[in-house]
């Protein structure tokens, strides 16, 4: 299990007033999880026209949307397939938006190993799925690559480019790992 993931059940009951507000407006986590994405796009967009601390700052704000789409869920008693696959697909297009602008806006492209090792990661979670597996034994996960992300964003080069390699190479470990370990169903 990826290592801030352990700290789900925490991370629930800290957020259930916020689960049940948002309940109470009506939300959907889907909605949610939409609503995370486009400030992920928007955050992007900051980072491509030269603003990459807001953007970093909007993009940190579109991941506590991703932090409150799951809780949501689960309080409301909410969960879908769909819901998982939605969720899963959309924080890596955020990931994607937010780097290519932060690369459009003058990051090493390097950057990019982290979104290859998310999409990797992400296909490896998918597969074990589809077979009934669960796919929460990966030791590197969103809140660890995101942290990653940033500071490589925020730290000089070559600093940065060996964070994104890292969290890029992390990525690959995980899903190897994910891949090659057998265990009950999900």
């Amino acid at each position: 299990m990826s290592w801030l993931y352990a700290l789900k059940p925490q991370k629930d009951r800290a957020l259930q007033p916020v689960s049940h507000a948002l309940l109470q407006l009506g939300a959907t986590p889907n909605a949610v999880t939409t609503a995370g994405l486009l400030v992920s796009v928007i955050a992007g967009l900051l980072a491509a026209s030269g603003q990459l601390y807001t953007g970093i700052i909007l993009f940190m704000v579109g991941a506590c949307f991703d932090a409150v789409d799951g809780s949501l869920a689960r309080t409301g008693g909410r969960c879908s397939e769909f819901g998982r696959y939605y969720d899963s697909v959309c924080d890596r297009l955020s990931e994607l938006a937010f780097v290519t602008g932060a690369v459009a806006g003058g990051a090493s492209a390097t950057a990019f190993m982290v979104v290859a090792g998310s999409v990797l990661l992400m296909a490896s979670r998918v597969h074990r799925h589809r077979k009934g597996l669960s796919s929460d034994a990966a030791m590197f996960g969103r809140p660890e690559r995101l942290a990653l992300l940033i500071v490589g964003l925020l730290t000089p080069d070559p600093w940065g480019v060996i964070l994104f390699g890292v969290a890029g190479f992390l990525c690959v470990i995980s899903s190897v790992q994910l891949l090659a370990i057998g265990g009950g169903r999900g």
